[in-house]
């Protein structure tokens, strides 16, 4: 009699083993890429939502004023007396009245230089010790305040400035990922800074320090003129290094300009155009320099940039959009039109 003994299958070899590992590996790299475009993707559309919400504070505040506000103001008192960037200013109609109500605007509450913008903050080029004035009150009401709509989800960027300011709270004051374009660098207003920063000034847009727009200056049309764009993405340096180069320049949204006339006319929170989009070379004229005018527009999405324009309708721009073309929207008033 002949005995067959019964073998039991032996399973998976090493070499199936090693190609599903391979097969699997291959759909995760071909899934993977399709899963974060459809995060940058929602993401990119909260930040176009961000700038809607700034439109309608915007268009908001001119119902209620009669005109669009100042991009950067002061408070008129004469010294460093720093006053409120228009991202306080619309506040109340971005559904954050509560918190621009209790606000100290006159600069009561103000440190020696009486301001309410916040902070000014330095060192001494005398005796070399860091000296800091501001608006303690508002400080204290600001600290780790929850702004999102001023803040891309894309952005790399820190989200809070000024953290080593001594105040209580939540360290850290919102810093927006998003810039009032006060014109382009070819406007019959735009000059070279005559103080001591650096860039070319224009006063050909929309959001102006020290000024009210109404809506009949805009003569070129709302559709066609720019009024805020993105600051999300980083700028690069000579060496390759990661710089952040928004327009409020680390003192935060809450920052505007001092008095007209005075020898620092800085405008913070604002820029004029100057460079094609998604430019990020830190040491260029204008960009680099501690306070610039010309930090440019550019973004954390590939290819281009978001801009909110003056209608409320939010487009996004390429980066390959001809620098004329981006000139002509970024003035009010120079007879140039585009359509989308």
């Amino acid at each position: 009699m002949r005995i067959r003994c019964r073998q039991d299958s032996a399973g998976f070899t090493l070499v199936e083993l090693l190609v599903v590992i391979a097969i699997i590996g291959i759909l995760i790299a071909l899934l993977l890429p399709a899963v974060q475009a459809a995060r940058e993707a929602a993401r990119r559309m909260q930040c176009s939502n961000n700038l809607k919400q700034i439109g309608l504070a915007l268009h908001g505040y001119n119902t209620a004023y009669g005109a669009f506000p100042t991009a950067a103001s002061s408070q008129q008192k004469s010294g460093w007396s720093w006053g409120f960037a228009w991202c306080i200013h619309t506040m109340a109609f971005a559904e954050q009245d509560t918190l621009y109500n209790m606000l100290d605007k006159t600069g009561e509450h103000g440190g020696s230089q009486r301001q309410t913008g916040l902070c000014y903050g330095g060192r001494n080029s005398t005796n070399g010790q860091t000296y800091n004035d501001y608006n303690m009150y508002n400080g204290r009401l600001l600290a780790g305040a929850d702004l999102p709509y001023l803040f891309c989800p894309s952005s790399p960027l820190p989200q809070f400035v000024l953290t080593l300011i001594e105040i209580p709270g939540p360290a850290g004051f919102p810093s927006p990922t998003y810039t009032a374009i006060t014109g382009a660098a070819d406007h019959q207003t735009a000059a070279p800074s005559t103080s001591r920063w650096e860039g070319i000034k224009s006063q050909g847009g929309v959001l102006l320090p020290h000024k009210y727009t109404p809506i009949r200056d805009i003569t070129d049309g709302l559709s066609n003129t720019v009024v805020i764009g993105e600051q999300s993405g980083w700028c690069i340096d000579q060496n390759g290094g990661n710089r952040d180069c928004r327009s409020d320049y680390s003192h935060s949204f809450a920052m505007g300009a001092l008095p007209l006339g005075n020898s620092d006319d800085r405008w913070y929170n604002t820029t004029t155009a100057r460079y094609h989009i998604n430019f990020r070379t830190f040491n260029a004229d204008g960009v680099g320099f501690h306070y610039s005018f010309n930090r440019p527009i550019q973004s954390a999405h590939p290819g281009g940039a978001q801009m909110l324009m003056a209608d409320g309708s939010v487009h996004f721009f390429e980066e390959s959009l001809d620098l004329q073309v981006f000139y002509d929207l970024c003035n009010r008033d120079d007879g140039q039109t585009h359509e989308f």
